[in-house]
């Protein structure tokens, strides 16, 4: 394990992060669906962290809010890390770091799109399970987590949340 620093992504963060992300997914990612969900909707600064190691930005989670069947739920991502850092723990503590602070600040349920193997092992499930798709994703990339079992998943499509439309809204309630 190395030692690394999780704190809030700042906006002084924003050009680190973008390279990081090219680095990682490759300057064609905002082609990719997860990219079309966040559209026009910024991620949540409160829900938006950083790894560093002796100052450096080496990892990022960020969450977005998006719409599912009539509700708000969260979109995790993009989360990356330095490749020549992976399989180190950065990626795993950015991801129960933003559970922890979903969960903290009352949203109900978080979806993402990515790799099953990653994913499952830290509680995510399939979203079709719960009835969730998202247009042009194949159902065994898109997962779902409730933050709170007790709540019922949203059904439908995942699609971009027009904050303009939803003034007030902050939680998955």
């Amino acid at each position: 394990m190395c030692p690394f620093q999780i704190s809030l992504l700042e906006a002084a963060d924003r050009p680190a992060v973008e390279a990081l992300l090219d680095r990682v997914f490759g300057r064609d990612r905002k082609e990719k669906s997860s990219y079309r969900l966040r559209a026009g909707n910024p991620p949540c600064p409160a829900l938006s962290f950083a790894a560093r190691m002796d100052g450096r930005l080496v990892g990022s989670v960020q969450q977005t809010p998006v719409a599912v069947g009539d509700a708000c739920a969260l979109l995790l991502g993009p989360l990356a890390v330095e490749p020549e850092l992976r399989g180190r723990g950065i990626g795993r503590a950015l991801m129960r770091h933003a559970l922890d602070a979903a969960r903290a600040a009352g949203w109900t349920h978080v979806f993402l799109i990515g790799e099953r193997a990653y994913y499952a092992p830290l509680g995510f499930g399939p979203a079709a399970a719960a009835g969730v798709s998202v247009a042009g994703e194949p159902a065994d990339r898109v997962h779902h987590m409730a933050l709170r079992p007790d709540s019922p998943a949203p059904r439908g499509e995942l699609r971009p949340r027009h904050p303009q439309t939803e003034a007030g809204r902050t939680s998955g309630e």
